[in-house]
Formats: structure tokens, C-alpha cells, sequence
């Protein structure tokens, strides 16, 4: 299946996810190229991209303060996507690779909102904002990519 990217120049034709140096240059060409200005992706690798950033942005510049519905279906999509019975990235990763994202997701979901602080309230309660588990999930899609590199329709 062949994709429209629209870029800076003009609109041109993606099939796969081109793998360029480290993990971190491949998932900057997944949001450069894949990941639309508004709205959802085409491809499920670009979706996932927008997703992980959305929540990583959610919760290190607002604390989760503007959390709601559209964030509880950003997580289920996640988990179906990278967990569920019937998708070819939870058929690429091991048991405990799995496991692991579960917990990842897990806990990104799982908070006390600022404004419903109390005095004793731990760090494991507060909207997760450091960047290890937003980086191991990009990891993961990354890991995906190089060896499926071909793009998914979402």
C-alpha cells in the first residue's frame, strides 16, 4: 500500500518507513514524514508516533490538567496496537517485551491529578513525566519498523 506524505516541497509517495541511523533518527523520519500537522495518521506507524507524543506532551507540559476521554482512547488504542490479539506489532514482540509495554501504559494512565493532591500523595501517584517510558515505547515501534518496515494502514 502506497501513502500521500504531504512535506515542505510537495506531496509525495511513502510505502515503508525508511530506517536511517539510531532510534532516534528513525522516529524523528516517523514524525516528519508519517505523522500529520492536524488530525490522525494514515498509517499506524505514524499514529502510534503522534500518540506517544501527545500524552508525553499532556503530561510534561500540563501535568495532565487537560485529560479526558480523547486520552483514555489514546491509551486503548495503544494497548490494541502494540498488545492485541489481532496485531502484527504484538505478534513481533516477546513475552516479556509485552509485558513491559503493559506496565508502560499502565502506569501513564494511572495518576492523581495535580489539583487532587493531598499530603500524602507519593511520586508513583503524579502523571509520569520523565522520558524513559515515552522513549522505550517510541523503542519499541522503532524495533517494529526495522523489521516490518512497510507501512500499515490504521
Amino acid at each position: 500500500m502506497t501513502f500521500l506524505i504531504m512535506t515542505v516541497d510537495n506531496m509525495r509517495e511513502v510505502e515503508q518507513v525508511t530506517i536511517i541511523g539510531n532510534t532516534q533518527d528513525t522516529a524523528l523520519w516517523i514524525w516528519e514524514n508519517l505523522v500529520p500537522k492536524s488530525g490522525r495518521a494514515a498509517s499506524v506507524q505514524g499514529e502510534v508516533m503522534r500518540c506517544i507524543e501527545l500524552l508525553a506532551w499532556e503530561a510534561q507540559n500540563n501535568s495532565n490538567l487537560n485529560w479526558d476521554k480523547s486520552f483514555d482512547d489514546i491509551l486503548a488504542y495503544l494497548k490494541e496496537t502494540y498488545l492485541g490479539d489481532t496485531s502484527p506489532m504484538s505478534a513481533f514482540f516477546d513475552e516479556n517485551t509485552k509485558s513491559q509495554i503493559e506496565s508502560d501504559l499502565h502506569r501513564l494512565g494511572h495518576f492523581i491529578l495535580p489539583t487532587e493532591l493531598d499530603s500524602r500523595v507519593y511520586n508513583e501517584e503524579l502523571p509520569y513525566i520523565e522520558e524513559d517510558l515515552y522513549a522505550r515505547l517510541t523503542e519499541n515501534l522503532v524495533s517494529f519498523c526495522r523489521q516490518y518496515p512497510s507501512l500499515l494502514p490504521r
